[in-house]
């Protein structure tokens, strides 16, 4: 039982060192927006897929959820259907413009370098947060593939296997989060803060 355990921690360790060399990246970057884009690229493509499939069922609760699961409330749902109407590629410009913008109206609001903070901050966060929640399915799971030895299944295979399946979810959801937060954020500049800025 304790080699297993050993093993069962490997698997662990070896995600925390690609989540903790993520973490680290960022801290170490001036600038993130490269990060960012290529998670904008990826976020896009699953969507272009929800669009995909809506323009075949045509369940627009379906492909409502799944859109706002993403863009949150930047959109509203007339304009969120509009979308599907464009090609893809125009959808694609589209949310991507969208980003731009928000991008650039905090840029306009705070200047770079307190964005890049700000952006930096976000995405540490939530790194933290979802790597937490992580930890305690992994915990569970550990407990639950104990007991399938006892129906001839191994469990370090068991728990590697679906540990994995976790851990690209994680990845896909700290992606997902952060394209989120950054679209639906807004900036408020206190007035207070201005005085002691002139």
């Amino acid at each position: 039982i304790r080699k297993t355990l050993i093993k069962f921690d490997d698997v662990m360790n070896d995600q925390r060192q690609v989540v903790f060399g993520q973490r680290l990246k960022i801290l170490k970057s001036e600038n993130i927006s490269e990060t960012l884009q290529s998670f904008l690229n990826e976020v896009i493509i699953n969507l272009v897929k929800e669009k995909n499939d809506y323009e075949k069922k045509n369940d627009k609760t379906i492909y409502l959820n799944a859109i706002k699961n993403i863009t949150g409330n930047i959109l509203n749902d007339d304009e969120l259907v509009a979308l599907t109407n464009v090609s893809d590629k125009e959808y694609d410009k589209k949310l991507k413009d969208i980003f731009k913008l928000k991008h650039q109206e905090r840029i306009k609001l705070i200047g770079v370098a307190e964005n890049n903070d700000i952006e930096k901050r976000i995405f540490l966060q939530i790194i933290d947060f979802s790597w937490r929640s992580h930890l305690q399915y992994l915990e569970q799971l550990r407990q639950v593939i104990g007991l399938r030895s006892y129906g001839q299944k191994d469990p370090l295979s068991e728990f590697k296997k679906e540990s994995f399946i976790l851990f690209e979810g994680l990845l896909e959801k700290i992606k997902t989060d952060v394209i989120k937060f950054l679209l639906n954020l807004n900036i408020v500049v206190s007035q207070e803060k201005k005085v002691e800025n002139k």
